[in-house]
């Protein structure tokens, strides 16, 4: 009886460590998260890398795009 006793209490204990283990990692994630919105959002500067020819006129585009 005393041994079942035991072995009952190392399995919740085990079990309340596996809990507490994953409890750990989601308020790890969560500080993070609030961590992160808790600084102001950074201006945003658009860059239009993707545009090569910014000195053409609107037909010398189209015909550009023709191609």
């Amino acid at each position: 009886m005393a041994q079942k006793t035991e072995q009952r209490l190392l399995n919740e204990l085990r079990r309340v460590l596996d809990n507490t283990g994953s409890d750990l990692a989601r308020v790890e994630l969560l500080t993070a998260a609030l961590a992160g919105f808790s600084r102001p959002v950074p201006d945003y500067e658009p860059r239009f890398h993707h545009f090569g020819a910014r000195d053409l006129s609107n037909h010398e585009l189209r015909q550009r795009n023709d191609r």
